[in-house]
């Protein structure tokens, strides 16, 4: 247990060390977070535009109807990315199980983020009084159970795998 917070937290002191630089000492890391932010909210328009919805964006700003809901720093799901990254190379698998972990794992946690702002989005139309409490408590808590659920159902199949013996 030791072992895997000690780990953990060297990860994430490494992220946040990286991640929460000022602009002007890495002016690459925040154009790419911008364009990350902006690809967010592009995303959005176009699966809420499938839909039906009338969305545009501006930026990282994604528009509905009157309503404009801003994807920015902390609706990028950074963090429970990097979570989620720490905590599979924490447990005691083989690195391909890592690698496997990871590549699997954080396109999932941006596809639920992505919908996620897709659903604030709709929140922010049709419910706008409830737009803090869908962002802030309901979002949050969810993406975060997700991050969770999907690191413990890969640490079971990579323990299954683990466990299993190679074939001769």
């Amino acid at each position: 247990a030791l072992r895997f917070v000690g780990i953990s937290a060297l990860f994430m002191l490494a992220f946040y060390g990286v991640f929460y630089t000022a602009p002007e000492d890495s002016p690459t890391l925040h154009a790419f977070i911008g364009r990350y932010l902006k690809a967010y909210a592009s995303a959005a328009r176009v699966v809420l535009g499938v839909f039906g919805f009338d969305a545009r964006t501006q930026g990282a700003t994604l528009f509905l109807g009157n309503r404009a809901v801003e994807v920015a720093r902390g609706c990028d799901a950074m963090e429970p990315i990097a979570f989620y990254i720490a905590a599979v190379i924490a447990v005691q698998v083989p690195w391909r199980a890592k690698l496997l972990g990871v590549l699997a794992g954080v396109p999932i946690l941006v596809f639920v983020n992505l919908l996620r702002i897709i659903a604030l989005a709709i929140v922010s139309v049709r419910f706008p009084a409830q737009f803090e409490t869908a962002h802030v408590t309901v979002g949050q808590t969810v993406f975060i159970l997700c991050t969770l659920a999907l690191w413990f159902a890969w640490v079971v199949r990579a323990s299954r795998a683990k466990k299993a013996p190679r074939a001769a």
